[in-house]
């Protein structure tokens, strides 16, 4: 296939540019459970698995920053539309009428905002210590004192929030009159991890050369050829190259710098190749029994950009080690899908 046609094929795949006003709907490996943002209706969906299909378990009433539009940098007060997680609890003391009992730290700016030169920080989940109709936030998003309570249990590290002027499709219709900060189905218990449920598995990628009911998975021990690529949609492309990156993550070997963009995870990181090269080294020399689940990871689609998240475990010096590994992907200029930049969320 011509280079320029390929390019143009992964443009057409993958998410629109960051705009200000992005809209966005769910892709079929979402996480177990994770918070959804709808800022033009001012509206958290609480989003939890059922089998296949996510459903909207709550729905609360939630405001934003004060100016509209995606944020773009500090002091701007709008609040940002992509893929967070929450990384940890606010415990300073804080104003309890601005911020209310709780606060939740979001990992903004991610590494694709870092690479379109988005500045700031400190964007939160939190509630107001005041009824918040008709209220704003400086950029964080906020939701009532009393119904804060209820998901304090559930945000902890690594709990994705999808931020977005629009959700669209299925489960984010708009739901009736009176149901907005009441619950729609009830929570079940056991049943709101984050990652991997083993009563739900996700699909994984067929032995090399088999075939799926609806794609072709490429070979995991080399980058997938033009042709072979253009049979998968931009969600199974991140999906089998996060497969490649824990097949060779396991193998600790130096080839998975290949699926890294060296021009663009300098900026969306902070941090040199050569560092992460490094880094990767000593990885591979001082972390003793890793697991990666491959059969946990889970696809979250950003404003041009894809994420996917699994459980990552190990154990260094007799401490065993917990949390979310996550992977922000982005098509290169010549529309390969690489690795712009990496998170790590002990929990």
């Amino acid at each position: 296939m011509p280079r320029f046609l390929y390019a143009l094929l992964i443009c057409l795949l993958f998410p629109a540019p960051a705009s200000a006003e992005w809209t966005t709907g769910l892709s079929s490996h979402t996480p177990e459970y994770f918070l959804a943002a709808d800022k033009s209706r001012k509206l958290l969906f609480q989003v939890e698995r059922r089998k296949a299909d996510p459903v909207v378990t709550r729905t609360f009433d939630c405001i934003h920053g004060r100016r509209e539009g995606d944020k773009q940098k500090e002091g701007d007060l709008r609040t940002p539309e992509g893929v967070y997680f929450v990384t940890h609890k606010i415990e300073q003391k804080l104003d309890f009428m601005e911020y209310g009992p709780h606060a939740f730290n979001l990992n903004y700016p991610n590494p694709a905002d870092r690479l379109r030169g988005k500045t700031g920080g400190g964007i939160w989940l939190h509630s107001k210590g005041q009824p918040i109709e008709g209220l704003t936030t400086r950029g964080c998003m906020a939701i009532d004192m009393y119904e804060i309570e209820d998901l304090v249990p559930l945000l902890i590290p690594g709990t994705p929030v999808i931020i977005a002027e629009h959700l669209q499709g299925a489960p984010f219709e708009t739901p009736p009159e009176g149901t907005a900060a009441q619950g729609l189905l009830p929570s079940l218990p056991g049943e709101t991890t984050v990652f991997h449920s083993a009563e739900s598995p996700a699909d994984v990628c067929p032995p090399p050369g088999k075939t799926s009911e609806q794609n072709v998975c490429p070979p995991l021990s080399a980058t997938p050829a033009p042709d072979t690529r253009a049979l998968l949609s931009a969600e199974e492309t991140v999906r089998c190259k996060t497969l490649l990156w824990m097949e060779r993550r396991l193998g600790r070997t130096d080839d998975i710098l290949e699926l890294y963009d060296r021009k663009k995870f300098p900026r969306g990181n902070r941090e040199k190749i050569s560092s992460l090269r490094k880094r990767l080294r000593s990885e591979f020399q001082l972390q003793h029994d890793v697991f990666l689940d491959r059969e946990g990871i889970r696809i979250l689609e950003g404003p041009g950009y894809w994420v996917s998240c699994f459980i990552k475990s190990y154990e260094r010096k007799g401490v065993l080690h917990h949390g979310l590994q996550a992977l922000y992907w982005m098509p290169d200029d010549k529309g390969d899908c690489l690795i712009i930049g990496e998170v790590w969320i002990s929990n």
